[in-house]
């Protein structure tokens, strides 16, 4: 309810739920906010022709607004995260990688902690955002291994925004370019992706590499 007495709707309310955690997120260090904008405006891109390819998905419209909202705190978990481990350069230890992956089971634990059962809907896409959108659809992933479709489509899509923008712009190799990046997802070379998100990357790739462009 707002100061004057009105009554928020779902959307207003799952609105400023994202925007304090995405503020939150972004204070913290946990995350830059052009990283952030780039994995939402390539989850709505990719959720979109998702459903444009594969309709009987049930990747509706509402689904893909929702996925794309809970896009924006697909890193909330980081928070819990200590600075050190955080921003430290270089290869981390087998120990401090254990901590770190830790990260979406945390962000799963803020959604849970939030939860107010007003938008079932809302909350279990942003809880299946934050916690499995390391998982690989090989197995190879965390926190929990999980492999093909037992993965929630919407950690598959953000997943895949989060592994392309961190191809292109963590600094991890200065030769990367979008036409690499594109060779190494469309050859699964960057970890278990989807046969249907390749197909999906490859229908709108001109589209996502054009976020670049519109984003300061």
């Amino acid at each position: 309810m707002t100061s004057n007495g009105a009554i928020l709707t779902n959307e207003a309310v799952n609105n400023i739920f994202i925007d304090l955690l995405g503020d939150l997120i972004i204070q913290s260090n946990c995350e830059t906010r052009d990283h952030i904008t780039r994995v939402q405006k390539y989850t709505e891109i990719l959720a979109r022709c998702y459903s444009k390819l594969y309709p009987r998905s049930r990747m509706t419209e509402q689904k893909q607004r929702l996925t794309t909202m809970a896009a924006r705190i697909h890193d909330v978990g980081k928070i819990t995260m200590p600075d050190a481990l955080l921003l430290m350069k270089g290869q981390m230890s087998s120990c401090q990688f254990n901590l770190y992956e830790k990260h979406t089971i945390k962000g799963g634990q803020i959604i849970k902690s939030l939860s107010t059962g007003r938008d079932r809907d809302f909350e279990r896409i942003c809880y299946n955002v934050c916690v499995y959108h390391h998982e690989k659809y090989d197995g190879s992933g965390y926190p929990y291994g999980y492999k093909e479709n037992k993965i929630p489509i919407e950690a598959q899509i953000v997943g895949f925004a989060d592994i392309y923008d961190t191809l292109l712009h963590s600094g991890v190799s200065e030769n990367m370019n979008k036409n690499k990046a594109y060779y190494m997802i469309a050859n699964s070379i960057c970890g278990g992706i989807s046969p249907r998100l390749i197909n999906c990357f490859e229908e709108v790739r001109e589209e996502i590499e054009a976020v670049d462009i519109s984003v300061s």
